[in-house]
């Protein structure tokens, strides 16, 4: 493991962070609140990463760059990469690298946990670009709303054709249904989910942090016990950019454990599950049916038509999407349908 940077706090007990250049706030998005308005609570800042090198650099400089004037820590807690992602976060003043032997997201997130000096944890993914003021939001909804947890919406920016075509997936209702975090534009409200999230380190604590289970959705089965203790509260002013995956077969592989991780969720909580989720599980049977042709044919057809709105904003985004919608639903549907079986199989 690589040495982290010395680590220093001001007088406020902000890290000593060195100023870079973060992309300007979007024209018309709410103002930084005002501090005196809420207590100034002390911020740990946890990155869960695995072989992130491509976009750590750029995740740490927007978190370098945060307005906030209380943030105590910054934890990189890695699983393990090969790629030098340690290296090129410990070159960060102000950040701590911490080891993650369990690999697994909700085990980093628990180490992190752990680790917290902070009354506040945010989480941040390493694919992530936060805006300068995201901990200010975050810390300004925990307060006026109460909730247990507060997020954002999911934003996803792509520079490649394909990843353009995914993040038009990620944002379609089409694609990833009508839940409120998939809008930048939706209003603040109660929620069951969120985009990565803040919440009170002791609230986490008492609840037993993350479960460890859980290899993938370990954020939704931990807002699902935060439902019942707090609530869940979606803010649009908290606000970042999301890298999505470069390639069709890394997007299969990621939303098949999705499905898998999903499926979990629901044999650990039944109450959890939504009707819309059905329908990606239900067009893997109706392909696997007799009547699969009428299935298939009518699938295309829908997604071909949610394939054209894109085509017209974005030809090669548009044409993309029209790969991507299937990879995302029939790799989904495929975990979730293994994922569900796996409660009839024996313990091993």
């Amino acid at each position: 493991m690589a040495p982290s940077a010395p680590f220093g706090v001001n007088g406020a007990g902000a890290p000593l962070l060195k100023s870079v250049p973060t992309p300007e706030p979007e024209p018309g998005r709410p103002d930084a609140p005002e501090r005196s308005a809420f207590p100034l609570l002390g911020v740990t800042i946890a990155l869960p990463v695995l072989n992130e090198a491509a976009h750590i650099d750029g995740c740490l400089r927007a978190v370098a760059s945060q307005t906030y004037p209380r943030i105590v820590e910054i934890l990189v807690v890695d699983g393990g990469s090969d790629d030098g992602t340690p290296e090129i976060a410990a070159k960060f003043p102000g950040v701590r690298v911490v080891d993650n032997p369990g690999r697994l997201q909700s085990a980093g997130l628990n180490v992190a946990l752990a680790e917290a000096r902070g009354d506040v944890l945010v989480r941040v993914d390493g694919r992530t670009v936060v805006a300068p003021d995201y901990v200010d939001q975050c810390i300004a909804a925990l307060t006026r709303s109460g909730a247990a947890l507060v997020g954002g919406p999911i934003d996803p920016r792509g520079t490649t054709w394909v990843e353009r075509a995914v993040a038009a997936a990620l944002t379609s209702k089409l694609g990833a249904g009508p839940a409120r975090f998939r809008n930048a534009k939706s209003s603040a409200d109660w929620t069951d989910i969120v985009y990565l999230g803040a919440a009170r380190v002791d609230v986490l604590r008492r609840l037993g942090g993350y479960d460890v289970d859980f290899a993938t959705n370990e954020d939704g089965e931990l807002l699902h016990r935060l439902g019942d203790d707090g609530g869940v509260w979606f803010d649009p002013a908290i606000r970042s950019t999301y890298r999505p995956r470069s390639s069709f077969a890394g997007l299969m592989r990621q939303y098949y454990l999705y499905g898998i991780g999903r499926a979990a969720t629901v044999r650990k909580y039944p109450d959890s599950l939504r009707v819309r989720q059905l329908a990606a599980p239900l067009l893997i049977l109706g392909l696997l049916s007799p009547g699969r042709r009428k299935v298939a044919l009518a699938y295309l057809a829908v997604v071909v038509v949610g394939s054209g709105t894109e085509v017209r904003r974005d030809p090669a985004a548009g044409a993309g999407l029209a790969v991507a919608l299937p990879v995302m639903h029939l790799s989904w549907g495929a975990g979730f349908l293994v994922g569900s079986l796996r409660s009839y199989l024996p313990s091993r």
